[in-house]
């Protein structure tokens, strides 16, 4: 009985061995990958397309700080974003400086940014400001929102430490009213795990390089925790820290809650 046990527990392994590799092999980004697969390991890395679409509602804490090039603080701002996804699209965007309450309502009549309950400011610039929000939050799985090409722009060095994929997006906000600008963006994503890592954007005149220094894991999905802002040359080598972010207190309900 032992004789015939054994043979079957080692082919019982090897088939298991097999069926791993295959999977491992599957999953792996090529030597010479397209943008998209690139992308979808990225996706596959932060949650799954399928968990991301079915996000009701999103609700977190951002304090952002802007840097002067001789390292004075420009501004220091602690905002909360409320974001319903589904059914229909809503954004709430509050936050207070000195004295003063801010607010920004957008769905798909209106665009408004209110101070003191009185109306500031509305329409393309308030948009904007909403799109750009919600899709530094939806990254890498916005990059397959309609309307953005992609193209892989091969390995990079990120960070003169990390190789990374590099994937270029470009955009076209006359015609889908989903984009925010017609900056060229660069996504980084890490040769090894895939992960997404960071970014840069060409905005004329000036280049910026994004780190996404730690990340949060809610609910299956990955979010940013902080991340760096740097101008930068147009090879991406640091002049002076920008900005910085940190984000807290995720709050996520998804339509099968």
């Amino acid at each position: 009985m032992k004789k015939t046990t054994q043979p079957l527990r080692i082919l019982c392994i090897c088939t298991f061995l097999m069926v791993s590799c295959k999977r491992s092999a599957e999953k792996a980004i090529p030597e010479e990958p397209t943008a998209l697969q690139v992308v979808e390991k990225g996706i596959e890395m932060a949650g799954t397309m399928e968990k991301w679409k079915n996000i009701a509602s999103l609700e977190y804490t951002k304090k952002s700080r802007l840097l002067l090039e001789n390292g004075e603080v420009e501004s220091d701002v602690t905002q909360r974003h409320h974001y319903i996804y589904r059914p229909n699209k809503s954004v709430r965007i509050s936050w207070v400086v000195d004295k003063d309450s801010f607010l920004i309502v957008h769905n798909d009549s209106v665009s408004q940014k209110f101070k003191n309950d009185s109306l500031v400011d509305q329409g393309t610039g308030v948009k904007a400001t909403v799109n750009s929000a919600t899709y530094v939050l939806g990254m890498p799985f916005k990059l397959l929102d309609t309307g953005t090409t992609l193209s892989y722009d091969g390995l990079k060095s990120f960070n003169a430490i990390d190789t990374v994929h590099a994937v270029n997006a470009t955009y076209a906000p006359e015609q889908h009213k989903n984009h925010s600008t017609q900056d060229e963006w660069w996504y980084h994503f890490d040769k090894n795990t895939g992960a997404f890592v960071g970014s840069m954007v060409y905005h004329a005149p000036t280049h910026a390089l994004i780190e996404n220094l730690s990340m949060i894991t809610e609910k299956g999905l990955t979010f940013p925790e902080h991340r760096k802002s740097y101008r930068c040359d147009a090879d991406g080598n640091k002049v002076f820290l920008r900005a910085e972010f940190w984000y807290s207190n995720y709050s996520i309900e998804f339509l099968s809650d």
